[in-house]
């Protein structure tokens, strides 16, 4: 159990996504009262509840919810009888009840820029539970008390120095001579978002930019800009709800809900640039 809770504790610090099944109760005969097993999205295991079907059965589940994107916790019961009896397959005769928990990173969103909307939707964010990395050459601690990473830096050597995975949402907010290497250097990232604050004819003239320099127009794609969700927002505090709102949606529905728009989105301010 030691070695199990070692392998979750280091998943979980790499940022990984994975499945943790744990047998919370059980009636009758059954192979095994409390157990845990790590289910990670290739469909490697370790740790065992049992083993035969139900392990089987469960390790499905998991592999499915992961799939799906699901979150939180799932709770299933198992009756280990055969299957023409309802069951998984297994003579045992007792129940168990298993809860497949998700366990994610925590998200991150990592904030190029350090004005007054940078200081807000640090803020904010952190309200919501995001971890709060901060890039700018001007960033100071007492700007963004709530931050847990400040590198007081340029993106073309600060970026590499946070760490940024699926689960990181990249927030452009520079003066524009900084925008075409912070906006290069984070569609080199794996991040699940990148926002870039600019006018639509910015943000045209930044694309262009790169397309020159070899960016293909399926990287560019990827880009959010102008920044945020439609609100009408005009202040710092509300432009920050309206890019957080952005976030939140692509991050509970996924790249794909969106993958139409961004197109037409792209195409639209690219046009604008010829």
């Amino acid at each position: 159990m030691r070695e199990l809770l070692e392998t979750i504790s280091k998943l979980a610090s790499e940022g990984k996504t994975f499945a943790v099944a744990t047998i919370i109760n059980h009636t009758g005969s059954v192979p095994r009262r409390v157990a845990k097993m790590i289910i990670q999205p290739d469909g490697t295991t370790m740790g065992t509840i049992g083993g035969g079907c139900v392990e089987t059965e469960v390790a499905a589940q998991a592999l499915k919810l992961l799939k799906e994107g699901e979150k939180g916790v799932h709770v299933n019961s198992y009756n280990l009888i055969e299957e023409e009896f309802d069951g998984v397959g297994m003579n045992c005769g007792g129940k168990i009840d298993v809860a497949i928990e998700i366990m994610e990173p925590t998200s991150r969103i990592v904030i190029i820029g350090s004005g007054h909307l940078a200081q807000a939707l640090s803020r904010i964010g952190k309200m919501l539970d995001f971890d709060i990395a901060v890039l700018d050459p001007m960033a100071k601690k007492e700007s963004f008390p709530e931050a847990t990473q400040i590198v007081a830096d340029f993106v073309d050597k600060g970026l590499s120095k946070i760490h940024v995975d699926q689960s990181t949402y990249i927030v452009i907010l520079t003066r524009h001579k900084d925008d075409v290497p912070a906006l290069k250097g984070s569609l080199k990232t794996n991040a699940a978002y990148i926002g870039m604050i600019a006018s639509r004819r910015r943000a045209a003239l930044v694309f262009n930019q790169l397309l020159k320099r070899g960016v293909a127009e399926k990287q560019l794609e990827r880009v959010y800009s102008p920044v945020g969700l439609d609100i009408g927002a005009d202040s710092p505090e509300e432009i920050a709800i309206s890019i957080l709102g952005e976030i939140i949606k692509i991050r509970r529905l996924g790249r794909e809900h969106e993958a139409s728009s961004k197109r037409l989105r792209f195409s639209a301010i690219k046009a604008i640039g010829k």
